[in-house]
């Protein structure tokens, strides 16, 4: 497929002050004028117009010398170029990335090394889109692979870690996925809770007021990084707060501290009709009050086992570990008529990997090395959780409008800062 198959077809190029009315007119003229729009896109930043439109003009027609005359009366600036059919080929919808990179960006310094390192691997941007207002601190990229050919997983997994590492390089987040219908189409968010949710480990808190935090850390330290099985590392802390009375446990998880933005992340996402949940290696005395303090639709963690208003040092029931995490991700999945692929899982740790891996986005929050390498994004340089809503593709006039439809406003999250 040549141009010449095209003999009458150009691209039409548009650029200046926007106003109301320019597209109506050029459209218009091509509808008077016995021509063709074959494709049209138009983006407006800052008030400046940028439209590029694909037009067979056929020689009977006039809408060509209308359109010269149209945009010099509107004040714009017109180019034309000849169509070029064979730059379309190669180029698909299936191989396109979605690319958001969240952080300081103002001096173009990271945005120059991460579009430089996809030119180097003939990787086309197709779009920008900017995320924040005022200061740049996030953008997206839409961006075709190569030959526009769909990856595979291993060539994906392949790119992400690169795109990660070098995030970490300049000191931004990066987040890699698909861009596809069901990167839009989410609707479930399971979430790990502390060190997540909440700030640090209730465990290690309660382990403080027996005298044994030190040992308690230390053990979830090592659960934390996969370096020792779950379900004996719960078992071991627990048995050291054998005697603790249940009522100083409570009031101590009553004061704990929420993660920065964590408030104005589920109430953002009640807005837009997710259901939100708490999965947790946790505490039932802890988590449920969560779950109705913040309206969340379901809440599932570990029972302590207590006699006499004291902490026996065992667990009643099953332990909430990796495994029963994913398990339950894929329960409320079937519950709520959602597919997998409409799920997203967020944790820290290596608790939390089955869940990741079972979601259709797992999304590691400051985690373990362990965690990130089989997350599908990072965050690793932000410590509000609300900067996630940019990972899941809002730009903040949309979190804006989100907030307005659901009565609630806050601050936005700032991106730039870390």
């Amino acid at each position: 497929m040549t141009s010449h198959e095209y003999p009458d077809r150009i691209v039409l190029h548009i650029a200046g002050a926007d106003r109301p009315g320019v597209t109506a007119r050029l459209t218009e003229i091509i509808a008077e004028e016995d021509a063709d729009l074959v494709d049209i896109g138009q983006s407006v930043l800052h008030g400046y117009l940028m439209l590029s439109a694909i037009v067979d003009v056929p020689t009977t027609s006039n809408a060509f010398r209308k359109i010269l005359f149209a945009v010099a009366d509107l004040g714009l600036r017109l180019e034309v170029s000849a169509y070029r059919a064979e730059r379309a080929l190669g180029v698909s919808d299936a191989g396109a990335l979605a690319v958001t990179v969240l952080g300081p960006l103002a001096d173009g310094g990271a945005t120059a090394r991460i579009t430089r390192f996809m030119a180097e691997r003939d990787m086309n941007i197709r779009e920008i889109r900017s995320l924040s207002e005022k200061e740049l601190s996030g953008l997206e990229l839409i961006v075709d692979l190569k030959r526009g050919t769909e990856p595979d997983p291993g060539e994906l997994m392949d790119l992400r870690g690169k795109l990660l590492a070098l995030g970490t390089e300049l000191g931004v987040d990066l987040a890699v996925q698909k861009d596809d219908i069901f990167r839009r189409d989410k609707r479930l968010v399971c979430m790990d809770v502390d060190s997540t949710f909440v700030k640090g480990e209730l465990i290690d808190e309660l382990a403080s007021l027996v005298g044994a935090k030190e040992k308690v850390a230390q053990i979830t330290a090592r659960a934390m990084r996969g370096e020792i099985d779950f379900k004996q590392a719960l078992t071991e802390r627990v048995k050291l707060l054998e005697g603790l009375p249940f009522e100083q446990a409570k009031n101590l998880a009553d004061r704990s501290e929420l993660t920065p933005g964590a408030d104005r992340f589920v109430r953002v996402l009640q807005g837009l009709g997710y259901r939100i949940g708490l999965v947790s290696g946790g505490f039932t005395f802890f988590v449920d009050d969560l779950k109705a303090r913040f309206g969340l639709d379901f809440a599932v963690s570990n029972e302590l086992e207590i006699a006499d208003g004291k902490l026996t040092g065992r667990v009643r029931g099953s332990i909430v570990d990796g495994e029963r995490k994913s398990q339950v991700l894929r329960d409320m999945s079937q519950a709520y008529r959602l597919r997998l692929g409409q799920t997203i899982a967020i944790g820290d740790g290596a608790n939390d990997i089955l869940m990741l891996q079972s979601a259709g986005l797992g999304i590691a929050f400051r985690a373990k090395p362990k965690l990130q390498a089989v997350a599908d994004m990072s965050l690793n340089h932000h410590e509000r959780l609300d900067t996630l809503l940019y990972l899941m593709g809002y730009n903040a006039r949309d979190l804006r409008e989100a907030e307005n439809v659901a009565g609630w406003s806050a601050a936005p999250p700032k991106v730039a800062a870390h």
